[in-house]
């Protein structure tokens, strides 16, 4: 953003066909917007493109209200069998790149109606520390690895006959950690957060190497947040086919191999909680967020968890903490307050994710969870 005079945009909807856009074009002209177009997609139906030359303020608040407007207009094209696709954010002299089109409606000079959104102040970061740190000599146990049939099994690129040796390596701890890491996960197992057939056989060789208490912390660290990754998955996949399943009459469905996936992750929790003290605070952080992920499993955990929040309380980790506290007390609306509580101050949140059509107060609240998690133990002392 660096440069730009003003936040403008574009906000994208979906709908099935020619007649429907032609409409929705119109009506979104008559919304306020001063150029409506649309074009085919590019695998079925329609995309309607409502360009919002705003000027909006180069900070928070602007991109919060740009999303708010793109937002509002949403439940208009609902009417028309539309749902948000996306959109841009650009520089105000950007838009002309977006004009061109099978379908252009124009109301110059107008704008559509621009909601009051407050951005709350944000409580203070807080450095999740890393230590004490125990290491055992123990190594992983590996049986088990060479009985699952892995070339019948697929990852992001194919066949998945290389994660055995990844497993293995990652097991032996050198100095190729990252790499191994990001090879397993980041190319193959999670790619773009995308799971496969081959995710959830590999994930109890993946607890494995958490529970011997072999790895040094911050490697257990990297292993906990990637199981919070793939425990997401699922409801992440749901929150994403919400609006447009709502749209087109149906309950929304998980992305594929998720649902086996936040199982397989669930089944590891509780020799993972077996880890709750010997973790140092950073750890045990993502081990808290898996509890509350896993409510059944992880509610033993909750006065832990409850002084935990209490211990961080006013500072963010302690914020997302309290959401944690009330899905292990089966208080999932609680959660979900919380969590809008947290959106008032916390710009990476997206506020679809809150109120999610036809999605559960516990899946919608523990996203939040999950998403504010991976980036408060970003930052560890």
């Amino acid at each position: 953003m660096a440069g730009w005079s003003a936040i403008a945009g574009t906000h994208n909807y979906a709908v099935p066909d020619r007649v429907s856009a032609e409409a929705l074009t119109e009506a979104l002209a008559e919304y306020g917007f001063a150029m409506v177009v649309a074009r085919p997609a590019q695998a079925e139906g329609w995309i309607v493109c409502a360009l919002d030359e705003g000027p909006y303020p180069v900070d928070v608040q602007g991109h919060r209200t740009i999303d708010a407007v793109g937002k509002a207009a949403a439940r208009l094209a609902r009417g028309f069998g539309g749902y948000r696709q996306g959109g841009s954010r650009c520089d105000p002299g950007m838009l002309t790149h977006f004009r061109n089109a099978p379908i252009v409606r124009t109301n110059p000079g107008a704008r559509p109606p621009v909601p009051t959104v407050v951005i709350a102040p944000a409580p203070p970061s807080y450095a999740l520390e890393l230590t004490p740190d125990p290491v055992s000599d123990a190594h992983a146990d590996p049986s088990g690895l060479d009985e699952i049939e892995w070339s019948e099994l697929d990852h992001a690129h194919g066949p998945a006959e290389d994660i055995p040796e990844l497993i293995r390596a990652l097991a032996r701890d050198d100095d190729n950690w990252d790499a191994l890491l990001d090879e397993l996960f980041g190319d193959n197992l999670l790619h773009q957060g995308s799971c496969y057939s081959a995710t959830a056989p590999a994930l109890p060789f993946v607890g494995r190497l958490i529970t011997t208490g072999g790895l040094r912390a911050s490697r257990r660290l990297d292993l906990y947040t990637w199981l919070v990754t793939a425990a997401d998955c699922l409801p992440a996949g749901v929150l994403a086919d919400a609006e447009p399943a709502s749209v087109r009459g149906r309950a929304p469905d998980a992305a594929p191999w998720t649902p086996d996936v936040h199982i397989a992750v669930g089944e590891q929790l509780p020799a993972l909680l077996t880890r709750w003290e010997a973790e140092p605070p950073a750890t045990r952080y993502v081990l808290a967020c898996l509890a509350a992920l896993y409510p059944d499993q992880g509610r033993r955990m909750v006065e832990d968890v409850a002084a935990m929040a209490t211990r961080y309380a006013g500072h963010r980790p302690g914020e997302y903490l309290r959401i944690a506290e009330a899905l292990l007390r089966g208080e999932d609306t609680r959660a979900l307050t919380i969590a809008e509580q947290i959106f008032g101050w916390d710009e990476d949140l997206d506020a679809d994710w809150l109120d999610a059509p036809n999605v559960t107060d516990a899946f919608r609240a523990g996203h939040v969870l999950a998403d504010g998690t991976l980036r408060i133990v970003s930052n560890t002392a």
